[in-house]
């Protein structure tokens, strides 16, 4: 999924709230079941990165952290 922009300096609460929620279709699922989760980024689409997000089982952390550590070294996600 792309980023999506950040409001506008001095944006109203309104839109500050819209810009937030619209997470929450990516996130809510692993807060409600507890389940490790990390987002790193893996590309560029029209300027804008990309993120991808690894899941893992509870209380499993490090398989995560070591999969993300290994993603970051194997190159340049800008260049993806």
């Amino acid at each position: 999924m792309t980023a999506t922009p950040l409001p506008p300096s001095g944006a109203g609460l309104a839109l500050s709230w819209q810009r937030a929620s619209e997470m929450f279709g990516n996130t809510c699922p692993f807060d409600a079941t507890h389940h490790p989760a990390i987002s790193l980024p893996c590309g560029m689409v029209e300027g804008l990165p990309v993120g991808l997000m690894l899941v893992g089982r509870h209380f499993d952390e490090g398989t995560l952290y070591r999969a993300a550590h290994a993603f970051e070294q194997a190159g340049d996600w800008k260049a993806l």
